[in-house]
């Protein structure tokens, strides 16, 4: 509620947002980075500002300007290490988009046990795709790496968390990055059970395979320990996000030093300044297009999450200091095909929705 009140006035928005001309804009709509479009990079300029405004009662606004952030001396090694890792981001999301699987190859040769013709076309068309699984895998790893090398950078003593936002502003708009990608992978692997699919095939296979005492060349790149990991990782619903959610819990248990809120309030704080970017008409008629939208609702998803993983009582209490019902709103006002991952990914990835001390109307909300 204290956030909503910061942004009740017009003046305030307009003092926070002033935004470059027409011209301007549509130049830098053209230009586009490997990771993300100008667009979204804009969006995180926006999200900054408008937490910015929080300071409006107490202090001067503070500019932080996403858009054009670069890294400081003091960041540098944090950010090139975190940029390495997105730089990969682009191209996992490509793949995971063209993965059509092997069913038919499969089917065929479930259906003709004994054609051994079929058997072999099927293993050729499954073996490159189990490869190309493992290497998501790996990629969730380094992003696992990168995303703890983020937290320390932006939790670290002595500053607060909205110092460490206007201090580290390119480190903070890695740390969106990494969540707008990881939503996008969650959303893209919830709606193809192809992956799956051909995972279990695999594994069927190996393991036929062994009772017959051969050792099949694929499994020189995907070792049984190694398929395990693999299997329990894409058996989550949101198998990215159960990543980052594990590695920000294990973060805080491992820094027995750092206050708890030190996290919590820097994902509480985004939540919130993205609920604002998205219930507002002041700010959602500057979005230009579906996507600036959908980027916001998903770092705002993502945020709540890890913040109901890392809080004692979690995101859905009430001595939360994120407004989850408004949350919720601001989604389910949105057409259904564009946020039914997100909803889901609430519905299913959080550790506090069932708890007794969450209200029945936010449990009715996600039905």
């Amino acid at each position: 509620d204290r956030c909503t009140q910061q942004f009740s006035s017009t003046e305030k928005l307009d003092r926070c947002t002033q935004q470059p001309s027409s011209t301007e804009n549509t130049e830098k709509l053209d230009r586009h980075t490997q990771q993300f479009s100008s667009t979204e990079k804009r969006l995180m300029g926006n999200l900054l500002k408008v937490l910015a405004c929080s300071e409006l009662e107490h202090g001067p606004i503070v500019f932080l300007d996403f858009e054009h952030a670069q890294p400081t001396e003091a960041e540098t090694a944090v950010w090139n290490q975190v940029s390495a890792v997105l730089e990969e981001a682009h191209g996992i999301l490509a793949e995971l988009q063209s993965y059509n699987g092997a069913g038919q190859e499969i089917r065929e040769a479930i259906q003709n046990p004994g054609d051994l013709q079929l058997q072999e076309k099927a293993w050729n068309a499954v073996c490159p795709l189990v490869a190309k699984l493992k290497r998501f895998y790996e990629f969730s790893l380094r992003l696992e790496n990168a995303l703890r090398s983020l937290l320390e950078a932006l939790t670290s003593p002595p500053y607060a968390p909205m110092q460490h936002l206007e201090r580290e502003q390119a480190l903070a708009k890695q740390f969106a990055e990494i969540l707008h990608f990881t939503l996008s992978f969650d959303e893209l692997k919830m709606t193809n059970p192809a992956i799956q699919n051909d995972f279990s095939y695999y594994r069927r296979t190996i393991s036929r395979n062994r009772l017959n005492n051969q050792q099949l060349e694929a499994e020189n790149e995907v070792n049984n320990e190694m398929a395990n990991r693999m299997s329990l990782f894409y058996a989550e619903a949101t198998p990215m996000l159960k990543t980052l959610s594990n590695a920000t819990t294990k973060f805080v248990s491992e820094n027995k030093t750092l206050p708890i809120e030190d996290t919590t309030d820097c994902l509480s704080t985004m939540a919130c300044v993205c609920r604002v970017m998205l219930e507002t008409p002041e700010y959602r008629c500057r979005f230009t297009n579906t996507d600036t939208m959908l980027f916001c609702m998903r770092v705002m998803v993502g945020v709540i999450i890890l913040y109901d993983h890392v809080h004692p009582v979690g995101a859905f209490a009430k001595t939360s200091k994120i407004d989850m019902k408004g949350c919720i709103k601001v989604l389910k006002e949105q057409p259904s095909n564009s946020v039914e991952g997100l909803l889901n990914a609430l519905r299913y990835t959080t550790r506090h929705l069932n708890d007794d001390s969450t209200s029945k109307q936010i449990r009715a909300l996600l039905q």
